[in-house]
């Protein structure tokens, strides 16, 4: 992706205007442009601030463990005050005889010491109430005061136990809010989080009494079933009858608050549904990490079918079901056309091929290598489903401040394959060529890249080839802000480029396959 040029500006005839007028003119400029950095900054990526909303709550259990460790110490240092101090005191009342002449002065010591274990025994119980409340932001979340991460996993171990005992069925949902970003891009995050404490109560009044409802982060909430029945067949029936009365009970418009540009609130009625993914597991699933994936990939499963649904996870179609949601997934908030996908995958092959007749790079590219290559260019932006939908979208332009979000989507892809490979051992292969692909494609040869700001050989090799497909297509291609490059002036400009932005050794391979570029360019025109 190149930067995007500034329009010319069309004449608007301020020469003959009066001087205050100009001078009016450019105060409502200057007041139109603080609004909208003030608004930008509102538009942060709601999966972004999600992040940072994680990261926050584990420096919050960090800080509450330690919290949690002074406050058992200070108990234990009250309570050896306190029963020293009572077996002080009783042998001393046990020496004081009215006629000794220091009656008085063990009188006095007596009575400090009562006052000792008194104060004590008032610290004692302010420790004992602030303990309970450190143990409740150590487990509770502190938006929905749902059960958090920490002690949805104490709760999940407790579970399989029980399982274990009584040889019967659970399951978990994993829960996750269809396109809970645009409520935050058009409302805010006040909006938001009123929202997501509502759909915390309407969860809890779904189960349950004996089921566990927790806010796993962001929009994603789990519900882990317990004790269904003793048969797969009849426990996963039960299920789906709890996971449908969830779905349903969510799908009802909820009343939400919101400020508007007179900085009033109006309350609105809205709409937001959810795709819940259901993992059965008994006694015998020895890590209880993997009964939260299946319930993830599951629940990825059902925002592939167009969301608002159910569905089981299920191990024979994992594989391939991945990688159609990741494809979609893709595809979400962009602004390329498909063909774009399609001219990218073949200049990629075309360049990867002819790097290997050249024997540019020896035992790095072969013929399973360029199928990866392949088949992971269309997953080259996933990461830009984390950017706001108004920078995606801009026309113009954008804004260094703009500019420093968007340049998140490389990091932002890494993150989202990563999360794919742990949940899927058997494509690590597959999504590691793929997160190269999208971390590195924006990597320089000269190290002034993002995000890492890698050189030369240092880049993987994939991210290398990624970027020479991406710029080609992004020059020869039409936008809103620019006309499409001739074929011979994109091609010196790659080459004009040569050793700085990219790799010297595959622009000698792009000068041998220019023509197959031009061809794949002019067959699948937008």
């Amino acid at each position: 992706m190149i930067d995007k040029d500034i329009a010319p500006q069309q004449s608007s005839g301020i020469g003959h205007s009066r001087f205050s007028d100009i001078t009016k003119s450019i105060d409502a400029l200057y007041d139109a442009i603080r609004v909208d950095k003030l608004r930008l900054i509102e538009v942060s990526s709601p999966l972004d601030l999600m992040q940072i909303r994680a990261e926050k709550a584990e420096a919050s259990l960090k800080a509450s463990d330690i919290a949690l460790e002074a406050l058992q110490i200070l108990q234990r240092n009250s309570l050896e005050i306190i029963k020293s101090s009572e077996i002080a005191l009783a042998s001393m009342k046990a020496t004081i005889k009215e006629n000794d002449e220091d009656a008085l002065l063990k009188q006095r010591a007596l009575d400090e010491l009562t006052k000792v274990i008194e104060k004590n025994t008032v610290n004692l119980r302010a420790s004992s109430l602030a303990l309970s409340a450190v143990n409740e932001l150590a487990f509770n979340d502190a938006l929905t005061n749902l059960p958090n991460r920490r002690l949805l996993s104490d709760r999940l171990k407790q579970i399989i136990v029980s399982n274990k005992r009584w040889e019967s069925y659970s399951a978990a949902i994993f829960m996750d809010l269809d396109n809970f970003k645009h409520l935050n891009d058009k409302f805010g995050h006040e909006a938001g989080d009123e929202l997501l404490i509502a759909v915390g109560h309407r969860l809890k009044q779904a189960v349950r009494e004996t089921d566990t409802v927790a806010r796993y982060g962001g929009d994603e909430f789990v519900i882990l079933l317990n004790r269904l029945n003793g048969n797969l067949v009849d426990a996963k029936a039960q299920a789906e009858v709890i996971a449908d009365k969830v779905l349903a009970a969510l799908n009802l418009p909820y009343a939400l608050h919101i400020h508007t540009d007179e900085d009033a609130v109006q309350t609105i009625d809205y709409e937001i549904f959810a795709s819940l993914g259901v993992a059965m597991f008994d006694g015998d699933t020895r890590e209880e990490n993997n009964i939260l994936d299946w319930a993830d990939e599951a629940m990825y499963w059902a925002k592939s079918e167009g969301g608002k649904t159910v569905r089981f996870y299920d191990a024979k179609n994992s594989v391939a079901q991945t990688l159609t949601v990741l494809y979609e997934l893709a595809t979400q908030n962009d602004i390329e056309t498909a063909n774009h996908g399609i001219r990218t995958r073949q200049y990629v092959k075309a360049l990867a091929n002819r790097a290997k007749q050249m024997n540019l790079f020896p035992n790095e590219i072969t013929d399973q290598i360029i199928d990866r290559l392949f088949k992971t260019t269309q997953l080259h932006d996933i990461g830009k489903t984390k950017i706001p939908y108004a920078i995606i979208h801009k026309k113009e332009r954008l804004t260094p401040e703009e500019w420093v979000i968007m340049k998140r989507h490389t990091t932002f892809g890494a993150q989202i394959l990563e999360k794919a490979k742990k949940q899927n051992t058997s494509l690590t292969d597959f999504l590691n060529t793929a997160i190269d692909v999208a971390e590195a494609h924006h990597e320089h040869w000269d190290g002034s890249g993002y995000p890492k700001g890698l050189v030369g050989f240092d880049i993987p090799l994939a991210g290398r080839i990624m970027a020479i497909a991406d710029v080609y297509d992004a020059l020869i291609s039409k936008r809103s802000y620019k006309a499409p490059w001739k074929h011979e002036d994109a091609l010196a400009e790659l080459t004009s480029k040569s050793g700085s932005q990219f790799d010297p050794l595959l622009i000698e391979a792009l000068k041998q396959e220019q023509d197959n570029f031009r061809l794949i360019a002019e067959s699948a025109k937008d």
